[in-house]
């Protein structure tokens, strides 16, 4: 999730203390727990299909979530006020997740968390085309230069795994969209609110889909009865999203989106870790510079962003 595009609606449970240190410490550390959740993900793919597996996250992260959103903002925060975009962003989170832990299958982890972050390119081409924002030249540039890197990283994962290296890119259409809707509904309902609702929405989704994956006989979402172990380990999975996202949640209560945003690039390094420790997988010279391009490219569109509409 990009954290700079979370709704940033003034709720109860988000009231602003500033203190910039502590905002940051929270964000890294739920930025970082990220990549952990995607890794395990992957190792847990290996003998559970992914699609199922992104299945347990949502079910086990509305779990741990809801009790939370009833207790801080009551039963009725729930249902928010425009309850069939805010499904459809269940929707997109599921639909994202879900082909982001197919590609993992085949795809290094640090690769596919790369590739994801052409998100912020996409999402700043759909603010042109829904929202009819203005974007400069320097803009359209840095777009141009970010996708550049992204293929850096793309062509040797598609030369050696197909169509499988598309995977990551389509999920960042799929979240770059669920953020243009967070924009809209920005101001409709409080952020810990909805956020429990889009994880409601996407277990809902994600059981129709193993529903009719299972029935159709679609390996890569089907239904596995998981061992004891593996229920652990993808409960597991859902706890650390829940954490992680909480995190990031509660870190805008302590400063900006502005001071924030750039953190979310430290998943790169944290699921490079993840992969060469844990699957052996580390980028090489040609794919670190395509992901150094994406990251500056990044980092550059957020700041003129911000100095085009200064919060």
């Amino acid at each position: 999730m990009k954290p700079s595009e979370m709704p940033q609606s003034v709720s109860p449970e988000q009231r602003y203390h500033p203190s910039p240190a502590r905002g940051l410490i929270l964000m890294s550390i739920g930025i970082m727990l990220m990549p952990l959740t995607d890794g395990v993900a992957k190792f847990l793919s290996a003998t559970i299909p992914p699609g199922e597996v992104a299945w347990g996250r949502f079910l086990f992260q509305a779990l741990l979530t809801t009790p939370i959103v009833i207790a801080l903002t009551g039963w009725r925060s729930l249902i928010p006020k425009q309850i069939w975009a805010n499904a459809l962003r269940g929707v997109l989170m599921a639909g994202g997740t879900t082909l982001f832990f197919i590609g993992l299958t085949r795809i290094p982890l640090a690769d596919s968390v790369a590739i994801f972050f052409i998100q912020p390119f996409v999402l700043t081409i759909l603010a042109v085309i829904f929202e009819r924002e203005r974007v400069g030249w320097r803009r359209w540039l840095a777009i141009a230069i970010g996708f550049g890197g992204a293929i850096l990283v793309i062509r040797p994962s598609f030369a050696e795994f197909g169509p499988y290296a598309l995977l990551p890119a389509i999920s960042a259409v799929s979240f770059a969209c669920f953020m243009l809707l967070n924009r809209r509904l920005r101001g409709t309902g409080g952020v810990i609110a909805m956020q429990g609702f889009a994880s409601i929405a996407a277990t809902v989704t994600m059981t129709l889909i193993l529903v009719l994956g299972t029935s159709i006989g679609v390996e890569s979402i089907s239904f596995v009865a998981p061992t004891a172990t593996e229920w652990g380990i993808i409960a597991g999975i859902g706890a650390f999203a829940a954490l992680g996202h909480s995190l990031m949640v509660v870190a805008f209560r302590y400063t900006t989106p502005a001071v924030l945003a750039p953190t979310q690039y430290l998943q790169i390094i944290s699921s490079t870790a993840f992969g060469f420790f844990v699957f052996g997988d580390f980028p090489d010279t040609g794919k670190w510079a395509g992901i150094a391009i994406i990251i500056a490219c990044g980092i550059y569109i957020f700041w003129r962003e911000t100095r085009r509409r200064p919060r």
